[in-house]
């Protein structure tokens, strides 16, 4: 699948995932955890590394939604019955979109991250948009992430103002048409996207 489709795919499904039923999370999410497994990705890496942001998510509305206590042994320290109920709703839509997030476009290369954010800026360039100059910023950003990841202590070498990070002078984007075909998985997705709002 080209970049720039991958790229748009993802868009469109952060747009459809949060408008689905309780019930079709489940598939969403185990969709997502057989194509990793095929990729031989472990499934939960990302979901591991944002966890405290998940479990804050829970409580948040579990303790921020009025309704019938959850442990009425714990009185007002209990979290409510509505508050769970949708806090995990919330929790499995996020997770939905974290894991396809790696599918669709963390499991990229650099090269074509870049590749497909430029294809899809184009449209852009006719309002005065730059995407050359856009496509190198966020090409040196890239790099330099990649280069604080090879190591511990990011946040401090982030904070030193000394530090210097080897940067190349240009990059060579290979870019590929982007075909009739490569649209059939996005234009799918906003087929999806319309029903679900068509139906609600």
């Amino acid at each position: 699948m080209h970049p720039a489709s991958r790229i748009l795919t993802y868009l469109l499904a952060a747009l459809v995932i949060p408008g689905l039923p309780f019930f079709m999370l489940p598939f969403a999410l185990l969709g997502a955890a057989a194509v990793l497994v095929m990729h031989q990705r472990a499934p939960f890496h990302l979901l591991w590394r944002t966890r405290w942001l998940l479990l804050i998510l829970l409580l948040g509305y579990a303790y921020g939604l009025p309704g019938g206590a959850f442990l009425p042994a714990l009185g007002d320290f209990s979290p409510s019955v509505e508050g769970l109920a949708h806090g995990s709703g919330q929790v499995l839509r996020l997770s939905a979109l974290l894991l396809w997030l790696d599918i669709l476009v963390l499991a990229l290369p650099a090269e074509a991250l870049l590749a497909g954010l430029y294809h899809l800026a184009l449209p852009f360039s006719r309002i005065g948009l730059d995407t050359r100059r856009a496509a190198l910023r966020l090409g040196l950003t890239l790099k330099a992430i990649e280069d604080m990841e090879r190591g511990r202590g990011n946040l401090v070498r982030l904070l030193d103002t000394q530090a210097a990070f080897t940067l190349p002078a240009r990059f060579t984007v290979q870019l590929h048409p982007l075909r009739l075909v490569d649209m059939v998985v996005p234009i799918a997705v906003l087929a999806a996207m319309v029903f679900l709002w068509l139906s609600a």
